[in-house]
């Protein structure tokens, strides 16, 4: 499979989707620098609209929401992220490496994480699952040296593989 063709897919599992109200994507990178009493300013700063369109400026710098984002958020911004991602696999400038790939880490060894990440994940339709399980599986096959490949490989093998 390649990008374009994953991008695609991805397009098409995720078009539609419900956008957060509560912690965008601005709250969220607020929360990892502990910084929980500004919500309203916050997502004065965020992007009102379809996923597909949230601006390139605003993924590059909310790097860590994704680890705070409720399951709204992380259903509507997972995509934008995977997708920013692969067109730019092999650009260390523009991509901060791996942390969509690292979102979807179903921490199977801890029991409070992976009911974190089963929570996260529970609006996903099968097709959705399934695309994330298609990203995890592209990462896996990567020959980039900025992508983790074992980590992927892990990942698949032992949780995503399931959905595809």
């Amino acid at each position: 499979m390649t990008q374009a063709e994953l991008i695609r897919i991805i397009e098409n599992a995720f078009n539609g989707v419900e956008q957060p109200v509560e912690i965008t994507l601005h709250v969220a990178e607020a929360y990892d620098n502990y910084d929980y009493n500004h919500n309203s300013e916050h997502r004065k700063k965020d992007y009102i609209g379809q996923w597909q369109k949230v601006p390139e400026s605003h993924l590059r710098s909310c790097t860590a929401a994704l680890s705070f984002v409720d399951k709204i958020g992380m259903r509507f911004y997972l995509p934008a992220f995977m997708i920013w991602y692969l067109r730019n696999m092999g650009n260390i400038d523009a991509v901060v490496p791996d942390f969509p790939l690292y979102a979807l880490d179903n921490n199977s060894s801890d029991t409070k994480l992976n009911n974190y990440h089963e929570e996260r994940f529970s609006l996903f339709n099968s097709e959705q699952l399934r695309t994330c399980a298609l990203f995890v599986k592209f990462c896996a096959n990567c020959d980039d040296e900025l992508t983790d490949v074992d980590f992927a490989k892990k990942k698949y093998e032992r949780y995503w593989c399931k959905f595809e």
